[in-house]
């Protein structure tokens, strides 16, 4: 689990977090079959410790957990 996690974040040469959308959906989906229902938001994943804390997205940016194709992504 603690791999999961810490492949969750990935450093950028300015040391600021960004998010691994391709593993966080990964984890969404994980989750979906695990639990045999798609997570509200992500902090089901926080709650049933899929993930440490829920991930922030970038400066101007939020992330939307798109329930009907089961991924997260950016707006």
């Amino acid at each position: 689990m603690r791999q999961m996690i810490s492949r969750l974040f990935n450093r950028s040469a300015k040391r600021e977090s960004v998010v691994d959308l391709g593993h966080l959906t990964r984890l969404v989906r994980r989750y979906t079959v695990e639990q045999q229902q798609v997570p509200q938001d992500l902090l089901d994943l926080v709650a049933l410790n899929y993930l440490e804390a829920a991930p922030v997205a970038p400066p101007g940016r939020r992330l939307v957990l798109d329930r009907k194709n089961v991924e997260v992504r950016l707006e």
